[in-house]
């Protein structure tokens, strides 16, 4: 990136990461790193993927900070776009005030289903009361050729509408990033995951490759199953480790 781009985004009041076309970090403004408390010299290289951040609404237009820490949940308004270069850039701004005021949310506009944050917090918590099986799931789709006519929009849209006819009613799916998902999935035990990522994994590339013969693409995937003692953090980190882990097995 050329330092004047850099000086600039360096003096901007938003947090900036920038990523190649890979999705590797290769730059990130000092202001992104002061509201995160995060450490350049170990994210500088790592895939975007493993960031603790999530989006956990809708249209991912609002993310969120996971760690271990006791510390109230940092949440940021985000979104991003693609530089001159190509590049993925994304902004953040933190959210100052963690209390959101529902009581200007015209009733008619609330969410018939909580967000997959509190979905999550609410399947743990019936996993330590009935010990039901629950899993998290990641995936992030690589696309290494991209036909013209099909853009980034498309694409995830096309990923968005295979896993809703994929998957069932109880699971619930949360857009993270550009190619990446998460689901939770209720009463969904190690023996029935495999087959599950399979049929995800195919569904995936076949409608991909309906869109454009000439689309080539990878899905990977990182999972995590409760255990005793586990909360939903914990959860999330197993299942970030992992799809890191399998993503740099297919760099």
């Amino acid at each position: 990136m050329q330092i004047e781009h850099s000086e600039i985004l360096e003096l901007s009041p938003l947090g900036v990461v920038i990523c190649d076309d890979e999705q590797r970090i290769i730059w990130i403004n000092e202001r992104f790193l002061a509201d995160s408390g995060l450490d350049s010299t170990t994210l500088i290289g790592q895939y975007y993927a493993a960031l603790p951040l999530e989006a956990i609404d809708k249209n991912s237009q609002l993310a969120q900070q996971f760690d271990n820490s006791n510390q109230k949940a940092k949440r940021y308004h985000y979104w991003q776009a693609e530089n001159n270069s190509g590049q993925s850039v994304h902004y953040f701004v933190l959210e100052r005030k963690q209390a959101l005021k529902h009581s200007k949310i015209p009733a008619s506009k609330l969410p018939k289903r909580p967000n997959w944050v509190e979905f999550l917090d609410y399947e743990v918590s019936r996993s330590r009361r009935y010990d039901n099986p629950l899993c998290v799931l990641k995936l992030h789709v690589l696309v290494d050729k991209n036909p013209q006519e099909i853009d980034n929009k498309t694409i995830d849209q096309i990923i968005k509408d295979t896993l809703m006819d994929e998957l069932r009613w109880a699971d619930m799916i949360g857009n993270t990033s550009r190619g990446s998902y998460l689901m939770v999935l209720p009463e969904t035990p190690d023996s029935a995951l495999t087959q599950l990522i399979n049929k995800i994994s195919k569904a995936v590339t076949t409608q991909l490759k309906l869109a454009s013969a000439e689309i080539e693409s990878r899905v990977v995937f990182g999972s995590s199953y409760w255990q005793k003692h586990d909360d939903s953090q914990k959860l999330l980190k197993r299942a970030r480790k992992r799809l890191v882990e399998n993503l740099e097995k297919h760099s």
